[in-house]
């Protein structure tokens, strides 16, 4: 899911692993939040580090300065809400702190731009988006897609064509959304190949925690409150993309199976630096 030289970043839950054991119980008094789109009740649960949390992938740093971890206190609670569009710049910014080393772009003003591209991708076709926060500040985020649901942000189109014209204004820009683009036709075919939209209606588009977010329980929550999204939605199957530079025991803990696989190895025609990429399947009541 991420890009070097000629790699682009990966897209779906994907950069942030939650590790294996990340499951305990929420405590009857920790307080919840209802989604008011689709009345999902949201919990805190463990840690999960944005180095547990696999693949769909993306930026980094909440407007407001992000709180080490070892300065938020416990008793703080994490609530859970759906995204507005003035959350998009935090996206990015996290994105870009979490995968902008991974491209062409590292260390230059392109790097923020590519990250903001993805997040874009991401969100162009979600129809259910959840942001993570604490005391204001960004804590993580997930963006799942079901089929035949209305988009959450429709605008995010024309804001992704807008950003892609700004890439293409530079050389280093232009390559860096050209190599992009190729690692988003190659997802594409890869779920040609198996026909993966025929079975399953929904996608995790984007499972993103910050590193600021840990002993908060923000992966597991974001996680199990995708998973009642894909059940309330009555989704009987549902897929994610990731890559060898995440921890893909996550969705092996979580349930899931792996149904495609490109092995770097087998296709030196993309580059020394290209990861190994999957696709990993699952049913809600079986992964949560």
């Amino acid at each position: 899911m991420v890009a070097h030289d000629n790699t682009v970043m990966n897209a779906t839950i994907t950069n942030a692993t939650p590790s294996a054991d990340d499951e305990s119980t929420l405590p009857e008094s920790t307080p919840i939040e209802t989604d008011p789109q689709r009345g999902v009740m949201s919990d805190v649960v463990p840690d999960v580090t944005p180095e547990e949390v696999p693949g769909t992938t993306i930026a980094s740093t909440p407007a407001t300065a992000t709180v080490p971890a070892e300065e938020m206190k416990p008793s703080q609670s994490v609530t859970y809400r759906p995204m507005r569009w003035n959350d998009l710049d935090d996206i990015v910014r996290e994105f870009d702190r979490t995968w902008g080393q991974c491209s062409a772009a590292a260390g230059t003003p392109v790097s923020m731009q590519i990250s903001r591209h993805f997040v874009l991708h991401y969100l162009e076709p979600t129809t259910r988006a959840i942001i993570a926060e604490l005391d204001g500040r960004f804590m993580g985020v997930t963006l799942s897609r079901v089929a035949g649901e209305p988009l959450a942000f429709p605008q995010a189109k024309q804001e992704l064509a807008a950003i892609n014209g700004e890439l293409n204004r530079s050389t280093l820009g232009a390559k860096t959304l050209s190599e992009t683009e190729q690692w988003h036709e190659m997802e594409l075919r890869m779920e040609r190949e198996i026909d993966i939209n025929d079975v399953a209606r929904g996608e995790i588009e984007l499972f993103l925690v910050a590193k600021s977010a840990r002993g908060h329980g923000v992966g597991g929550s974001l996680w199990r409150q995708a998973m009642d999204y894909f059940a309330n939605c009555q989704v009987a199957r549902y897929y994610l993309h990731t890559d060898s530079s995440c921890d893909v025991s996550f969705y092996d803990h979580k349930g899931l199976n792996c149904i495609a696989a490109r092995y770097a190895a087998d296709h030196p025609e993309d580059g020394a630096d290209m990861d190994d990429i999957f696709i990993y399947a699952g049913t809600p009541e079986n992964t949560r």
